[in-house]
């Protein structure tokens, strides 16, 4: 590493510089450009920016000067040659300097809120941040924006940062752990650029091209035009007043969600009707988020009085505070896969006009009862149920018109990601799919498409990628999960990673039941290093689990074999393995195992003839894996192809 700069060396060539280059014109550069950063080594480096049209750009890096000159929109490009890791130099462009740039690998860091889970969140977090000082680790934080259409330039303010204590802390947790291990095995620069926006489906993360026959995407670029974000919510905020009166636009938290002791609105034919369950935007209030109460009236007789009943109103998004007869059953949590039932006492039930209430608060995206239409019914004491699908009447509380980034395909890319295409890259780092979960079985096809979009969109049409696997979350199941949406997910990702230079990393032990952000995130950075020094650098490491390489059925037994399988064993706190079989029937049950030189066993005897099996096949699998010497889980797997029903979800 060349240290010949001093800080004050630097500051004086700095200023003759900027005296020297005064005959030059004023040109800018795109943010991802600043000083402290990482270009990307053992590649010709491009740099390119805007100035007046026809002006002459000279820029200057390790003694070679390159020139430019603004094309007629004032936009100029320079391809400068490829050099080795070292630093830190001066790159000089006209009248700008940027000062302390390190020359080593860059890795592009993108996905949803797991990606984005902050360090100072993690477990171990307040020591790693404590010693995370670094001259040769540097950080760039993307901020979250959306746009229409692709932007040249990063919308907000922002640069490339030090890192230490104060910068890493916000940081992503699972990419700078990553840096930090490669940093530490390889001892070269080490750049991250952190692009992520929490709660997305990947949809928005693929160029507008490559999506143009999806039918389903067409609806809401039709109505967009030609406007950007800004005048599309104008446009909206306009619509919607003619018809609502005044649109809050300012709809404060503590509003959105008043679930203790919310004002009952008096009921009157002034409420508007709409059909449910159905999202709001599909009932007309597009773009909208904020609280909206539905009411419903239903007749009882006596004896549906006499005992207590149920009430079940299905899934809504995102939060919702029921009422019977005024009386408050309960509010739900902020998710819109929870399904929202309550017991109601006899003694708030009336022989009768009966009437429901309830409050729904929508944070973003879509919005209201979603359903199914067979969850929205009332039990009486007699257990009939009566059906509450139909007309409720409702009423706008607050509202507030907002685009998320799921509601337009190719927002986060064109706001997040197209600034940045024309950098190079040492890889990608993808950590997403829980948003994409209720529509799994898409999943693959949109995943292989941005893979080949970014790379061609980047002009590195061998851009490595390395795909975290979703981790287990959600309750462990007591039977067998055969339609698991998140091991149809795990399934796509992992199909994904047969691709041509994409890897897979399993941390399909390192989640947490009850909490979608799960805080271990020091062996994900580790494992993720791991996978890429193995991947993209060729050494001789065991970096993945065991993985699934073939079955055969004898005697009502499978046997099955893996790579990576060294050592292969157990281990787990519950009574069952994470393994599963069924016969031609295709009903799973729980599997006996036993491990025989690397191989598993599996068997269940009521399975006389079976003929297939699967592993880790569920959203949370439990707390028994199998491992190899590496200390790494096997990954989840299953032998069969059957089609995996899942319910159809709203969007």
């Amino acid at each position: 590493m060349n240290h010949l700069f001093s800080i004050s060396k630097t500051l004086f060539c700095a200023i003759l510089l900027m005296v020297a280059n005064t005959g030059f014109a004023e040109v800018k550069l795109p943010q991802i450009f600043s000083s402290n950063m990482v270009l990307q080594r053992d590649k010709p480096i491009p740099i390119w920016g805007w100035a007046n049209s026809g002006e002459e750009v000279k820029v200057n890096f390790l003694g070679d000067n390159y020139l430019a000159k603004a094309d007629a929109d004032g936009k100029w490009e320079i391809t400068m040659k490829a050099v080795v890791f070292g630093g830190p130099y001066i790159l000089n462009v006209n009248n700008l300097v940027l000062t302390n740039i390190l020359v080593g690998d860059v890795f592009l860091c993108s996905g949803q809120s797991n990606m984005a889970f902050m360090l100072q969140n993690a477990d171990g977090g307040e020591e790693a941040i404590k010693n995370s000082e670094s001259q040769n680790i540097r950080l760039f934080t993307v901020p979250r924006a959306i746009e229409f259409y692709p932007l040249d330039d990063i919308s907000e303010q922002t640069d490339w940062q030090l890192c230490n204590a104060e910068t890493v802390k916000k940081f992503s947790a699972v990419a700078y752990l990553m840096a930090r291990k490669l940093q530490k095995d390889l001892n070269i620069p080490i750049g991250v650029v952190h692009s992520s926006y929490g709660g997305t489906v990947i949809e928005p993360f693929i160029s507008a091209v490559p999506l143009d026959t999806i039918a389903r995407l067409k609806p809401i670029l039709e109505k967009i035009g030609d406007k950007n974000v800004e005048k599309f919510i104008e446009s909206n905020v306009a619509d919607y007043q003619k018809k609502y009166g005044n649109v809050n636009q300012d709809l404060s938290a503590e509003v959105l969600w008043d679930t203790i002791n919310p004002v009952l609105p008096k009921y009157d034919s002034s409420w508007r009707i709409m059909k449910l369950p159905t999202l709001w935007e599909k009932a007309g209030l597009q773009n909208v988020d904020g609280v909206i109460w539905f009411y419903k009236e239903i007749n009882l007789n006596k004896k549906d009085c006499s005992k207590n009943a149920f009430l079940s109103l299905g899934r809504i998004a995102d939060q919702s505070v029921a009422y019977f007869n005024g009386t408050k059953l309960g509010s739900s949590i902020d998710s819109r896969d929870f399904e929202r039932t309550y017991n109601i006492p006899k003694n708030i039930l009336q022989a009768g006009t009966n009437t429901i209430m309830v409050r729904v608060a929508n944070k973003g995206r879509n919005g209201g009862f979603w359903g199914p239409e067979a969850l929205l019914y009332f039990k009486n004491a007699n257990q009939k149920k009566l059906s509450l699908s139909g007309n409720w009447n409702y009423k706008v509380q607050e509202m507030k018109i907002a685009v998320h980034p799921n509601d337009v395909s190719s927002s986060i890319y064109n706001a997040m990601i197209n600034p940045l295409k024309s950098l190079q890259y040492k890889g990608v780092i993808w950590y997403q799919g829980e948003s994409s979960a209720n529509w799994a079985n898409e999943y693959e096809e949109l995943l292989k498409i941005m893979i080949k979009d970014w790379r061609t969109q980047f002009n590195q049409p061998t851009l490595p990628f390395v795909i975290i696997q979703l981790p287990n979350y959600k309750k462990i199941p007591q039977q067998p999960q055969v339609n698991s949406t998140w091991a149809l997910i795990r399934e796509a990702q992992a199909n994904t990673a047969k691709l041509p230079n994409v890897g897979l990393v399993s941390i399909i032990d390192l989640g947490l039941a009850d909490d979608i952000h799960p805080t271990n995130k020091i062996p994900v950075g580790d494992r993720t290093a791991l996978k890429v020094e193995s991947m993209l650098y060729g050494k001789k490491l065991m970096a993945d689990g065991p993985i699934f390489y073939m079955v055969s059925f004898e005697k009502g037994k499978g046997v099955v074999t893996f790579s990576s399988a060294k050592n292969l064993h157990e281990s787990g706190k519950i009574n069952h393995s994470s393994f599963m079989i069924a016969g031609a029937d295709k009903k799973f049950v729980w599997a006996q195992t036993k491990l025989i030189d690397d191989k598993i066993i599996v068997w269940n005897n009521a399975i006389k003839n079976p003929v297939a099996i699967r592993y880790a096949w569920a959203d949370n699998p439990g707390d028994t894996y199998f491992w190899n010497s590496a200390n790494l889980p096997m990954q989840p797997f299953r032998t069969d192809n059957w089609k995996i029903q899942i319910e159809e979800i709203p969007r």
